[in-house]
């Protein structure tokens, strides 16, 4: 059995690929593989890699399928214990998988693992160090645009980012995949919160950085606030909250829930997306058919205890 299995998702990203897989240049093969999963480039990304990088495995889908299908075909063929799930708009900085190992060598209820994600524009601010999701219904990138100085020490999260993270394949075993339906975004947090959920842990490990160009494949979602970003982040988050939380919790956490409703409307008004955004919640709630409610199970009543107050501390850790 390989130690890592490395996933990139890619679609018309040949021109990131050059830098991605030449930083990861200096692994070994004989405990680490790389699985590409292109969702039907149309760039040569395919004859590229394979001229390039022959010892990179390619999985091709014959259509665009969405970063969640693809990382999923990803997984299910991996070989590794852990697998780490890798942008292809990245650039890893020496260490970066072997501080990720690390912190799941050191903890065996830890799930996943985010790296320290530095812009590419200013290598001296983090773009992501862990996601936040809050009482209110809000989810919140750690640290991004901050200094990346102020963001050196290990932390726990509610989930990792999944652009540069790794997961314990047994827990996947365990949990399931990412939630097909989710197309794209928020799917890497419905998966760290049904972790947390199970009675694992997630952290953020500042050791492993890596340098990402930020929403730079060709494809719908390239500006950072945009109709398909919100349609779909804003979907995914009802579905989210439907599929994981018991009833009881529901009911607790309504009012937050609708304040932070009209919060994010007034926030997309200010980018004259308030059209969208509304018909992304109907949307949302008019399709819950779509997503598999999570059973709750009572002997983890203790977890759904402990991320009740996370949501809540979560709160105060977003300034």
């Amino acid at each position: 059995m390989k130690k890592v299995s490395v996933i990139i998702p890619n679609m018309d990203g040949k021109h990131f690929l050059e830098k991605c897989l030449g930083s990861l240049a200096g692994v070994s093969f004989d405990e680490t593989e790389i699985i590409i999963v292109d969702n039907a480039s149309k760039d040569g990304s395919v004859s590229w890699i394979r001229e390039n990088h022959p010892q990179v495995r390619i999985i091709e889908n014959s259509e665009n399928r969405g970063f969640a299908p693809a990382v999923n075909r990803g997984l299910t063929a991996a070989e590794g214990e852990y697998v780490l799930l890798l942008n292809n708009d990245t650039e890893v900085l020496p260490g970066f998988i072997e501080n990720l190992c690390k912190a799941l060598d050191e903890d065996e209820k830890v799930f996943g693992a985010s790296a320290k994600m530095l812009m590419y524009s200013d290598h001296s601010l983090v773009d992501d160090a862990g996601d936040l999701y809050t009482l209110f219904g809000l989810a919140f990138q750690r640290g991004n645009r901050k200094p990346a100085a102020k963001y050196c020490k290990r932390a726990e999260i509610t989930a990792p980012c999944g652009g540069a993270c790794i997961y314990r394949k047994s827990v996947l075993d365990e949990i399931g995949l990412l939630d097909e339906a989710f197309f794209a975004y928020r799917e890497d947090l419905d998966l760290g919160i049904r972790g947390k959920l199970a009675g694992y842990r997630n952290v953020y490990v500042p050791e492993a950085q890596v340098i990402h160009y930020g929403s730079g494949t060709a494809n719908k979602s390239g500006k950072r606030y945009n109709e398909f970003k919100t349609r779909l982040g804003t979907r995914n988050l009802v579905w989210m909250n439907f599929k994981n939380l018991p009833f009881l919790l529901h009911l607790v956490n309504f009012p937050f829930i609708l304040s932070g409703i009209l919060l994010k409307a007034v926030f997309f008004a200010r980018h004259g997306l308030t059209g969208v955004y509304l018909k992304a919640l109907f949307e949302g709630v008019g399709n819950l058919r779509k997503v598999r409610h999570v059973p709750f199970k009572f002997k983890n009543i203790k977890y759904y205890i402990l991320f009740e107050l996370e949501l809540i501390g979560n709160c105060f850790r977003i300034f």
